[in-house]
């Protein structure tokens, strides 16, 4: 007796494997959706292994522009710069001073005052030797204007005593703080006299280095253009202190980072 065929499973008895393992099978044997071959005949045409399917990273490439050896700066130079920064600090710390011309203003008004003062009582000095003879009774008018004019020298005297003593208040003011920013100044004058050298130093080595571009056939862009370079005639005292300048702004700038 033969075998009865299986019988074909219901959809309720499908699962989810079986029914995603069939769409697979049935995805694979579509013909290809380029050469309308079979999947299975066609075949996945895999790279060469020579070609590589990422391409290889460059190379880094370096665009920073050559550095000039007159940018370099050696240890003495750099020695000289500290000496400069240092002095810098020391004077930004110093205390203000007072104004030269409120100073000088407070200067004359005190003596002034004094001056004035001793009129007064040299003429209230004057009055009563006056008054002490015996002839002033002799003019009894006479007298009288001697003591009026008494009264009111003893009355300007002290006002003029009053008004000097605030003079030199302010005098006295203006003094101390002028004498604290000497003190200051005093305490720390070897570091500004090296600050001092070391800037005078420094004078020439730019000198020499603004000499030395000057004289290359072709000068950096910046000496030649930043700078006007080269300069107008009757012009050369101002390009030279406008060169200086930038000279030490590129000079200290790249002390902790090369100047490009």
């Amino acid at each position: 007796m033969a075998a009865e065929p299986a019988s074909t499973p219901l959809p309720s008895q499908v699962t989810a494997a079986q029914l995603i393992g069939e769409l697979s099978r049935l995805v694979r044997q579509l013909p290809c959706p380029h050469c309308g071959q079979e999947a299975a005949d066609h075949g996945a045409a895999s790279p060469p292994p020579s070609q590589a399917l990422v391409p290889a990273a460059r190379e880094p490439y370096d665009d920073t522009p050559p550095r000039d050896p007159l940018d370099e700066i050696d240890d003495e130079e750099r020695w000289l710069w500290r000496l400069v920064e240092e002095a810098e600090r020391v004077a930004a710390a110093a205390p203000a001073g007072p104004d030269p011309r409120q100073l000088a203003l407070a200067e004359q008004r005190c003596q002034e005052a004094y001056e004035a003062e001793q009129k007064v009582r040299a003429r209230i000095q004057a009055t009563q030797q006056a008054l002490a003879q015996p002839s002033s009774w002799l003019r009894p008018r006479h007298r009288a204007a001697l003591v009026r004019h008494l009264r009111e020298d003893r009355a300007a005297v002290v006002l003029t005593a009053i008004q000097r003593g605030r003079i030199e208040e302010i005098r006295g003011r203006l003094r101390g703080v002028a004498e604290r920013r000497a003190a200051y100044l005093t305490a720390h004058r070897t570091t500004l006299e090296a600050g001092r050298n070391a800037r005078d130093e420094l004078t020439r080595v730019l000198d020499h280095l603004i000499d030395s571009y000057s004289r290359m056939p072709q000068p950096p862009a910046w000496f030649r253009f930043g700078l006007d370079f080269p300069p107008e005639p009757g012009r050369r005292r101002e390009w030279l202190d406008q060169a200086r300048e930038t000279m030490t702004q590129r000079r200290r700038a790249s002390l902790n980072r090369p100047v490009l």
